[in-house]
């Protein structure tokens, strides 16, 4: 919105790496660290950010468009998937609930690769529930949706794989049927290819780093004991269910538990549509979010939001069976109306509050534009030749300020910026945290060693302050640690 938009560590770091696969044409067989230790996300959105690199010749509002597209292809790729599994109404009706779920759209001004995550499962379900209804030769096409889940995101792609396992022995027409089995799990390595070569030219980095954190290994930050675990997976494993909710109100959380319930108990009573796919494919799909968490218990940390969001395919194709099951009765069409009157007004709320107000800055360090006006002041103030610049944030790493200062580099051929302390030098300094008031003084100590004289000083919106220093004389080197913000593996 008004070229704003939250730019963050992560937008900052894939920017980096994508800038990096353009400028040196090095093929990546990874992509970004995972919030396990030791794992990475594959290399694929990094890919599907390139284009837009290279069109918007490094602008980064130019990948934001990229988060648009995203989002609105998911949308109309739920239609078609809905379409072939329940005809024309039922891929409507399917994609309204995946565009209507903040999973889709709130993550819009600050995507990042694991958003892809519902596109990619609704390749996986489809391919599912045809196999469901006997065609066998589609699991092959889900193994390799499961194993392509594994590049944008790592806890819930890896239980998976057990999960498949168990769909397959369940309902598999012959479970000894060789010939399905092997070319399933080959496609399913053949999605893993990038992951496999990185492995094996890093002595099984990725191996190690999954049995540990599964086995219980080295006990880290948000390590979980088991009863403080089942309880923290049960609140993550009620957010699935209520990811399809536009708002999390009460009355619409309420309305959808009757609504599942109200679908559960006709169908035990055998009452079900008859072109909702059967009773068996309601269950598989509302109790998939249930048998892959079950699979959490082996894991010791939390689950976040944006760990399960591919979840949210099997919980909007079950309440859209759902729906359809309760609106053969009266009963069950008074719900689903107050459902979407009430989501609708939500959404008429939502939308008349975010674009029929005038537009105000972010008054936020993460704002885009916030951070610009910083670069542009600095190339402005700057003469021709080299000058140096050093970024403090709290977190350490540098990207976003790294990324922005490298391409503004790019119009200002004259002016060189390093990250070395020169005759002129910039300090940006990001807020601290609350009540580390000693934060910048202990920084420039410790980290940049300098004492060089402070000859300008200015203050810019979201808190983010620079200074200009003179560094005269011989100083120390800046501490290595410093230059850990610009490494990207």
């Amino acid at each position: 919105m008004a070229g704003d938009f939250f730019y963050l560590f992560d937008q900052a770091r894939d920017y980096l790496l994508v800038k990096n696969i353009v400028d040196t044409h090095s093929l990546a067989l990874i992509g970004t660290h995972s919030g396990l230790g030791g794992l990475f996300h594959g290399p694929s959105w990094l890919y599907m950010l390139v284009p837009f690199y290279i069109l918007g010749k490094g602008n980064p509002l130019a990948f934001t468009y990229s988060y648009i597209v995203l989002q609105l292809f998911t949308v109309f790729a739920a239609y078609i998937v809905g379409s072939k599994l329940y005809g024309s109404k039922g891929g409507l009706l399917i994609s309204l609930l995946i565009a209507l779920s903040p999973v889709t759209w709130s993550t819009v001004q600050n995507t990042i690769g694991v958003n892809v995550e519902p596109l990619v499962f609704l390749g996986l379900f489809y391919f599912l529930i045809k196999f469901l209804r006997g065609d066998k030769y589609f699991f092959i096409f889900a193994a390799f949706f499961a194993g392509l889940s594994l590049q944008f995101e790592t806890a819930l792609p890896l239980v998976l794989f057990p999960v498949l396992l168990i769909v397959y022995c369940l309902f598999a027409k012959s479970v000894k049927d060789i010939k399905l089995i092997l070319l399933s799990l080959a496609s399913y390595i053949l999605s893993l290819a990038t992951f496999i070569l990185f492995d094996l030219r890093h002595k099984f980095l990725m191996t190690t780093a999954i049995l540990s954190t599964f086995s219980g290994g080295q006990k880290g930050k948000g390590y979980l004991d088991l009863a403080a675990r089942i309880s923290a997976h049960f609140n993550s494993l009620l957010g699935v269910y209520r990811s399809v909710l536009f708002k999390e109100d009460t009355l619409l959380t309420i309305l959808l538990v009757i609504i599942f319930a109200y679908a559960i108990y006709l169908i035990i009573k055998n009452k079900i549509n008859p072109t909702a796919g059967g009773k068996k494919e309601f269950i598989f799909l509302l109790f998939f979010p249930i048998i892959a968490f079950c699979f959490f218990v082996f894991y010791p940390y939390p689950i976040w939001p944006e760990y399960v969001l591919g979840l949210l395919i099997p919980v909007a194709l079950a309440f859209y069976l759902a729906i359809i099951t309760v609106w053969e009765n009266i009963v069950g069409k008074i719900l689903v109306s107050l459902f979407f009157i009430i989501t609708f007004l939500n959404v008429f709320t939502f939308i008349q509050n975010q674009y029929f107000q005038k537009y105000q800055l972010n008054n936020s360090s993460g704002s885009y534009l916030n951070q610009k006006a910083v670069v542009d002041w600095i190339f402005k103030d700057a003469g021709s030749g080299k000058f140096g610049y050093f970024v403090y944030t709290p977190e350490t790493f540098t990207h976003g300020m790294d990324y922005l200062i490298s391409w503004e580099a790019k119009s200002n051929p004259g002016k060189i910026p390093s990250t070395n302390k020169e005759l002129t030098t910039y300090l940006i300094l990001y807020p601290h945290m609350a009540r580390d008031e000693g934060a910048y003084t202990f920084w420039k100590k410790n980290v940049i060693r300098t004492q060089g004289q402070v000859i300008l000083q200015k203050k810019f919106k979201g808190g983010i302050t620079v200074e200009k220093l003179l560094i005269e004389k011989f100083e120390p080197a800046v501490d290595p640690n410093y230059y850990q913000g610009l490494l990207f593996r």
